[in-house]
This record gives C-alpha cells, sequence and structure tokens, in this order.
C-alpha cells in the first residue's frame, strides 16, 4: 500500500529543486518516503521503496542531461537514464544501512543517525570517475539565505543534515496503519501484553516528538543565526576585491564547435573587452574555452589577443584549450598587459564522457560512433593559486565549482576570490546553468570569499561572501557585467 509514497517523494523533492525551485517543499518531501520505509516489511520491500524514490528524484534533478540530445543524440537520453539509474543505487544502500539502524540496539537513536547516514551517502556519491553532487538536499536552500549561513563552519552538508532531520522526525510520528487498526485474525493479547506494547509505544512516541522538537529547534537556530550574520553584514564592505568586467558573449555552442566561425567569435570578444575596457577595470575575464583554439600557441590569434590586452592596459583572464608536449588540457591563462602569459590553470577535474573517457578501452569501442572521444582532455594538477597582478584567486574550470571539498583546498588566507569559468551553453535553457549558480552561492558561504561565475551563456555572476548575488546576468544574452 506504500508503493506510491516513495514516488510522490521523488517528485516532492524534484520541484524544490531548479528550474522550478519550491525550496520548502524540501522540509516535508521526504516524509512519505520516510513512511514507507519505516513499514517496509522486508529488506526486499525497502530496497524497492528506494530505488522507485531514486529514480523519480534523479531522473527529474538529472534531465538537463537530455538537453544535450542535439549534440550525441540518444545517447544523451541514455546517459540521463544511465546516471540516474546508478544515483538511485545509493539510495538503496541508504535504505538498506538505515533499516539495519533501525533494528539494532541503537534504534532509539536512528533519528538522528539518520541525518548523519544520509550526508555520508551524498559524501559518496560525489566520490570517483562518475562523482556527481547533484541532488544535495542542502543545494535546494540556495534561496534560503539565513539558512544557509551555517555553511561557513558546516559546509553544504550540514545544510542537507537539519532538512533530512526534520523529514525524518516528522516522519517517525505517523503511526503505521498496523498499529492504528491490528488485524481482526489476530489473537487477543493479554492484559500483561497489551499493557507492555502499549507502554513501548509513548515511549516511542515521546521520543519522536522529542527528536521532531530538537529538529525545529535546530532550524530555528540556524536561521536565527543566519539572519544575525547577515544583518550585521549588511553594509558589508568590499576590501582586496578587483574591478572586474566579466565578458558573457553568448556564442551558440554548435557555431563554437565550427573552425569556420572562429574569427567571427574573437572578434565579438574582442570588441566587447574593448567595450569593457572603458569602465578602467583592473581585470577582464574570458568564459571557458573562449576560442576553441590553442590561443597561446597560435600564430595568429594570440598575437591580437597580447594585442588587445596591451590596448585596455587591463590583466585578462580567459580560458582555453592548451597543450604541452602530447598533454591536452582544459585550461585558465592569466595575462598581464606588460608581459603577456604569467599564471596558468589546468583543470583537474574533468568530466566523464564530456571532456574525458573513463575505462577507455572497453568504452571506446561501444561509443566512437559518436565522434566525441577520439581525443581526451588530460587532468591537471594543482601547482597553487592563479595570479592576477596583486590578487591570489582560486580557480575552478565548469564542473568543479560543484565539489565542496575541492574548492575548499584551493582556496587558502592569502586567496581574494574564487573564480569558476563555465561554458553551459550545452544545455541551453535547462536547470544546469540555475543549478550551476547555486553551487556557487555556497562556495561563497563555505568560503567566506567572494565567488565570480562567467560563462559563455551565463548565467554570469559576482556574489559575496555570505552568498548575496550583487549582480548577474540572465540566460542567453550577450552582456558585460562590470563590477
Amino acid at each position: 500500500m506504500y508503493s506510491l509514497y516513495p514516488i510522490i517523494s521523488g517528485v516532492l523533492l524534484g520541484l524544490a529543486f531548479p528550474k522550478f525551485s519550491f525550496w520548502w517543499l524540501a522540509w516535508v518531501a521526504l516524509v512519505p518516503f520516510f513512511i514507507a520505509l519505516n513499514n517496509a516489511r522486508s529488506m526486499k520491500e525497502s530496497c524497492a521503496y528506494s530505488f522507485s524514490f531514486g529514480l523519480v528524484f534523479f531522473g527529474i534533478n538529472l534531465f538537463w542531461i537530455t538537453s544535450l540530445f542535439r549534440f550525441a543524440g540518444w545517447w544523451a537520453v541514455a546517459a540521463w537514464g544511465a546516471l540516474a539509474l546508478f544515483q538511485a543505487l545509493f539510495i538503496i544502500l541508504f535504505s538498506t544501512l538505515y533499516s539495519l539502524l533501525s533494528t539494532s540496539k541503537l534504534n532509539s537513536y536512528y533519528l538522528i543517525l539518520n541525518p548523519i547516514l544520509w550526508v555520508s551517502i551524498e559524501f559518496l556519491r560525489s566520490l570517483g570517475p562518475f562523482g556527481v553532487t547533484a541532488g544535495g538536499l542542502g543545494y535546494s536552500q540556495a534561496s534560503f539565505l539565513p539558512l544557509i549561513q551555517i555553511a561557513s563552519f558546516s559546509g553544504v552538508y550540514g545544510v542537507s543534515f537539519l532538512v533530512v532531520f526534520l523529514n525524518a522526525a516528522l516522519a517517525s510520528l505517523l503511526p503505521s496503519p498496523a498499529d492504528a487498526k491490528p488485524s481482526p485474525l489476530s489473537q487477543p493479547l493479554d492484559s500483561a501484553r497489551g499493557e507492555r506494547e502499549r507502554v513501548e509505544a509513548n515511549r516511542d512516541r515521546k521520543t519522536a516528538v522529542t527528536w521532531l522538537v530538537i529538529s525545529v529547534l535546530l532550524v530555528i537556530v540556524a536561521t536565527v543565526y543566519g539572519n544575525i550574520t547577515l544583518i550585521r553584514h549588511s553594509s558589508f564592505v568590499i576590501r582586496n576585491f578587483p574591478k572586474l568586467a566579466l565578458i558573457q558573449p553568448n556564442i551558440d555552442q554548435m557555431d563554437k564547435l565550427n573552425p569556420v566561425k572562429i574569427p567571427e567569435i574573437f572578434a565579438i570578444h574582442e570588441d566587447m573587452s574593448r567595450q569593457a575596457a572603458k569602465e578602467k577595470p583592473e581585470i577582464i575575464i574570458w568564459p571557458e574555452t573562449a576560442i576553441f583554439t590553442y590561443i597561446l600557441r597560435d600564430p595568429v590569434y594570440f598575437p591580437k589577443l597580447k594585442q588587445l590586452v596591451v590596448d585596455t592596459g587591463a590583466w585578462f583572464i580567459i580560458g582555453t584549450p592548451h597543450y604541452e608536449g602530447n598533454r591536452i588540457f582544459n585550461s585558465m591563462v592569466s595575462l598581464d598587459p606588460r608581459s603577456g602569459p604569467v599564471s596558468r590553470f589546468d583543470k583537474e577535474q574533468l568530466v566523464p564522457f564530456g571532456e574525458y573517457l573513463p575505462f577507455r578501452a572497453l568504452l571506446l569501442p561501444l561509443l566512437k560512433q559518436t565522434g566525441y572521444f577520439s581525443q581526451d582532455f588530460d587532468f591537471g594538477e594543482w601547482a597553487g593559486p592563479l595570479l592576477a597582478g596583486k590578487y591570489q584567486i582560486a580557480p575552478a574550470i565548469c564542473f568543479e565549482s560543484t565539489f565542496p571539498g575541492l574548492i575548499r583546498r584551493r582556496v587558502n588566507g592569502k586567496t581574494d576570490f574564487i573564480l569558476t569559468i563555465t561554458n553551459d551553453s550545452w544545455f541551453n535553457d535547462s536547470a544546469a546553468p540555475y543549478e550551476h549558480l547555486e553551487n556557487g552561492i555556497l562556495r561563497a558561504i563555505e568560503n567566506r570569499k567572494y565567488f565570480v561565475q562567467v560563462g559563455n551563456t551565463g548565467i554570469s555572476a559576482v556574489i559575496d561572501p555570505y552568498g548575496r548575488v550583487l549582480k548577474r546576468t540572465k540566460l542567453n544574452e550577450r552582456a558585460v557585467l562590470v563590477l
């Protein structure tokens, strides 16, 4: 009778994320799912509930992958289904451990162990070659700025913890139908046994009420703390932050992949940069793989780029493919108006199936016909912050900004801000660009650093250390954003 409950939870939780962004639904979305788990009659039934929830939720949350259809055809749909299926397996792992906890000697503590377990599974999902953070519950609260201020010391996982804790506590207060309506076929219980079960039921209910009160108090305390923090820093003074010009050229991905379009695309970037230079920015930033050529080694466009940097008198940071020997990198480079290239960052966390093919020897024969896997990018190695003038920058390219631990390792006491350059034009007007920006809000708060995102088609933005978006562009518009 509970088979629909996990599906209801999957839909509700899916609606809590972009582009729907009904963030408040996350606080109750898991209740039907937990009720089903609490009343599962076997481990097999519990796993079935978990699988249906995971498949529905991740099917909705990861639907943006299908926007790659125009590039990869039905392979994009297959990738969406495969990734949703893979992520659903983690929910099965959660429910298995959840069931073991609820029937163990720790059963009186399982309501607090439950969110700890969920957060552990979220972290586990981010590991390995297929690791993703998409669907982490903490990200659903990116619009709830007061609450997510706790991410400065708990990370996004602390926000997930609160969401799951409240859901689990609410679900524990709802009795199972078996408790409410005993089967008429059951034998009458002797009075002593009946009394003992009533005492145990009352004790369990009091425990559930206690945990619910604790979870609500934690949410209230977190929200009050966040409001006080935001009020205290409402007139936050910008220090050690340069005047930036973010170039969002809005080039369709089909055009970016067309070599014939390179002169036109370079001209667009050049014109926009000269326009931005009138505002006297210290740094002008182009998005990921701005010009689809190895521009630092290009005999035509590198001299043009150097002249542009000299003419504007500003530092430039650009995204470009780059090679050293036989190794090809997705890179970010800073250029000094007086001396040219100064420092380079090569992307460490590559997108599987997008920038490299995992298990290449096994999968290439199957996927070779797509035409997208003839050459892989190589994994970069962290060599310190990107330098631009007097500023030290924690760099990230596209997908990397979704990994909290990765960004935290790149930020140090001397880092002035976090910079992500990206090219989300692959995903059109799907949920992906919106979710990507919300990741930046959490990264800013976690590290108490300014977060800057520059995208080809957007969304480009500057976010302060408290998650407030100071300035942003619209998606799919050509714009110069100066701050």
